[in-house]
């Protein structure tokens, strides 16, 4: 296929900043990935986020191999920062993130590169695939108009709803190109990098931030990420209360901004959230129901945004069952809500052999 690039000695340059932390099994592809790209202008910083395997030593084996890498060894602090030191360090025109077991498609950034300098944009979507051990599929999300540049103030208005509600703007920080100078721009404005989301939240948390300052956006459907499924597979997911705490920032962004189509949106996904992780907690066995009654009480004394939720539907009602508990303070209710939940969610066989079959797949990969 016919490059679309620019001459090499015009192309502006691409940062592709990965935070390193123990993945020795898929570094190398990763990084190889990012070096055999058809587009040649990069520099690739590998930030180490304090592993405590070899990762160091085989990101460090893959930078004498290539000029363009740098690698960045700190104390860990969680992913969010790992990013963060990696753009400081950075000094590309454009940056894109990826993840340390993550793969590009040999022609991403080229794609990425010459939409965003073509038609002037802040940021590039593309289109995203699922790997899970040998098989790959399309990933399908977002009802954000393809192919067709959004601008503000129409961005902003119609589309920053998307991280309020569910499928219309995608919220992961890959599979991405931003103008640098834009991230520039929120940085010295705003905090884009929180310690409070280190892992899980950090992607939405950003993208929560930087949007309002985006001027210009636009999605291709051409494939320019590869992520790769597993390692939550079938465990317990630690670092989901973060998502409790990005609720709290998420309700200060719709005050500030006086965005109010996002309340209902948002009240309604931090109950899902919370009841949620009540059936993680029985679901991996860790805890049992006075655990979950312990969780619910904590979580609701402890948030903002708790009695704003009880405000607005005392103001706007509402037949949802679980919203109701949740206002009533019904711990016991609470609790049995969200262990019938978990038995219709795992306690079918199609579930159990889905799990297992996704084990299985993982494990042959």
């Amino acid at each position: 296929m016919k490059p679309i690039g620019i001459a090499e000695k015009e192309q502006p340059k691409v940062s592709v900043i990965v935070p390193l932390y123990n993945q020795k099994r898929y570094l190398e592809t990763c990084i190889r990935s990012i070096t055999n790209q058809s587009y040649k202008n990069l520099e690739i910083i590998i930030v180490n986020d304090g592993s405590t395997d070899d990762s160091l030593a085989r990101a460090n084996k893959l930078a004498e191999g290539d000029r363009r890498i740098i690698v960045c060894d700190k104390q860990n602090e969680g992913t969010s920062f790992a990013r963060r030191d990696g753009y400081l360090l950075s000094t590309g025109d454009y940056i894109t993130f990826v993840d340390n077991d993550d793969l590009l498609p040999v022609r991403s950034i080229e794609i990425m590169v010459h939409l965003i300098e073509e038609k002037n944009l802040d940021m590039v979507l593309g289109g995203i695939s699922r790997k899970l051990g040998f098989i790959v599929k399309k990933q399908e999300y977002g009802t954000f108009p393809l192919n067709e540049i959004v601008k503000s103030p129409r961005l902003f208005n119609d589309y920053y709803l998307g991280f309020f509600k569910n499928s219309i703007f995608p919220i992961s920080i890959w599979g991405r190109l931003y103008r640098k100078s834009i991230i520039d721009e929120a940085y010295k404005a705003t905090e884009l990098f929180s310690d409070e989301m280190p892992c899980m939240a950090g992607d939405e948390y950003f993208n929560l931030k930087i949007f309002p300052y985006l001027k210009s956006v636009y999605r291709t459907d051409e494939i320019v990420y590869c992520y790769r499924l597993g390692g939550t597979v079938d465990h317990f997911n630690r670092f989901f209360p973060e998502t409790f705490v990005l609720s709290d920032k998420r309700l200060e962004l719709l005050d500030h901004y006086g965005y109010e189509k996002g309340y209902r949106p948002l009240f309604v996904e931090y109950v899902n959230m919370v009841y949620y992780h009540a059936m993680q907690l029985l679901q991996y066995k860790q805890g049992d129901k006075d655990d979950v009654i312990a969780f619910f009480k904590d979580e609701l004394k402890r948030r903002s945004i708790v009695p704003r939720l009880i405000d607005y539907f005392e103001k706007n009602k509402t037949d949802d069952q679980g919203i109701i508990l949740f206002m009533n303070h019904d711990y016991e209710a609470m609790h049995l809500y969200a262990y019938k939940l978990m038995r219709e969610l795992c306690g079918g066989l199609r579930y159990k052999a889905v799990r297992l079959a996704l084990n299985i797949i993982e494990k042959l990969a």
